[in-house]
């Protein structure tokens, strides 16, 4: 046979013995790599370690590159998303709801607020506002009727047609969006302006580009006097419950449309309207939420950099309180209202009030709240000092009544809100239950 051939009369025991010797060898090298202490075993045990730990990093790399918009409001009701985390931007106030309020006022006091939340970053804030701007396109018409004898004068005829693309509301009510126009003539001087003439449209609910189709005529408008005109559009937002809100503003220069003036018809222009970005100052807000007691408490610490004007003529006017409207986030409906004491002529206004909330869980996904900076304006002749240190609270029997209010600034916290900072400082207060979180925000 063949083994005889190769290996004479002894090749069938050697092919025996060299398979045995393989299966023997083969079974040494399966157990060194499953019994402890072996090179085999200890290789393998070693290569599986370092892959697990790429998978780790790779996966906490990705956990650190979550933002705000990819995390679910449940994920921040379930989860402790900010738990040990020494990278995040989140730094909170460790003392609790049952504090005392005066340990609360020696914090404020210091210059650095170490319960302040950062919540955005300076280069974040400003991409995020080239996020939120929209093309807001205004359709206006222009026409310009001669003169007829003496008798008819020279009509300029503004129609204010149409608005599109304009931004949502800061919480969840109703936009009712109304423009309003100044005839501003342009002096010499670039900073001297005199108003001519004012008109305003009719405001237009639950849409975002109203259909206006209104029209203003100003009487014996000579072409020469005409061309140094300028129109200062600007769309408002009608808040019923606090300031309005400007949206966005145009400003069109007559000298550059001198063809209205030597033809008779209609001439149509669409422009780009310019967002706006008003600020009136900052409030210090401090939040908890109590779980057992269902009770939301909101602190109003202190304001800064407060711009009373043009709502208030001076700083002797300038009465400021603070209103705060719990309002149904679905429907924008009021549902319970308080407010703070006011102060006297104060620059940068300091409360340190309290006011609570009965909240239950339930209505934690729907409830949004309005903090309004207003003003007590008295009327003339009655003592200011009377109620100055007594409390002037919506609950109280004794509130003082007889004074308009002016709405300076707004802010609105919720689940529902537009603001970042806004919704992430809800977030926080109900991520950690019984704390106090604080964040300056920016009255708008």
């Amino acid at each position: 046979m063949l083994y005889e051939d190769l290996f004479g009369p002894w090749g069938l025991l050697i092919i025996i013995v060299i398979g045995v010797g393989i299966i023997l060898i083969a079974l040494l090298l399966f157990a060194c790599f499953l019994t402890p202490g072996c090179i085999g075993y200890e290789c393998f045990r070693k290569q599986s370690k370092e892959d697990k730990n790429i998978h780790l990093r790779t996966k906490n790399q990705e956990e650190k590159n979550l933002k705000l918009n990819d995390i679910s409001y449940r994920s921040w009701r379930l989860g402790s998303l900010y738990e040990n985390d020494n990278n995040g931007t989140i730094s909170e106030n460790v003392d609790s709801h049952r504090d005392s309020f005066n340990s609360v006022n020696a914090q404020c006091e210091n210059m650095e607020y170490s319960s302040t939340l950062n919540l955005i970053q300076i280069d974040k804030q400003k991409s995020d506002k080239k996020v939120k701007e929209f093309p807001i396109e205004l359709t206006m018409s222009l026409q310009y009727l001669p003169p007829c004898d003496d008798i008819i004068t020279g009509k300029l005829v503004i129609g204010i047609e149409a608005l599109c693309g304009l931004p949502p509301k800061q919480y969840n009510g109703t936009l009712e969006p109304y423009v309003a126009l100044n005839i501003v003539k342009q002096s010499w001087s670039h900073r001297k302006r005199q108003k001519l003439h004012s008109f305003r449209t009719r405001g237009i609910r639950h849409t975002t580009s109203p259909i206006y189709k209104e029209t203003f005529v100003i009487a014996n408008a000579k072409p020469q006097e005409a061309k140094e005109w300028i129109l200062d559009i600007t769309a408002y937002d009608h808040d019923r419950y606090a300031n309005h809100t400007e949206l966005s503003s145009l400003k069109v220069s007559l000298k550059d449309m001198k063809k209205i003036f030597y033809s008779p018809e209609i001439h149509l222009f669409n422009y780009r309207m310019k967002p706006s970005y008003q600020e009136f100052g900052n409030i210090l807000l401090a939040i908890s939420y109590l779980p057992t007691a269902q009770r939301l408490t909101i602190n109003i610490m202190k304001l800064r950099n407060i711009k009373f004007t043009p709502a208030v003529s001076n700083l002797n006017k300038f009465n400021p309180y603070i209103r705060i409207l719990m309002l149904n986030g679905k429907t924008g409906k009021k549902m319970k209202k308080k407010k703070t004491k006011f102060l006297s002529a104060v620059v940068q206004p300091e409360f340190n009030e309290t006011l609570t909330f009965d909240l239950p869980i339930t209505q934690l996904d729907t409830v949004q709240f309005l903090i309004v900076l207003c003003n007590k304006i008295f009327p003339e002749g009655s003592p200011t000092n009377i109620a100055e240190h007594a409390s002037d609270s919506e609950d109280s029997v004794s509130s003082f009544r007889s004074s308009a209010n002016i709405s300076i600034g707004k802010v609105a916290l919720g689940k529902g809100v537009r603001g970042s900072t806004e919704r992430l400082h809800w977030f926080s207060v109900l991520q950690n239950p019984r704390k106090l979180v604080s964040v300056w925000h920016t009255l708008k």
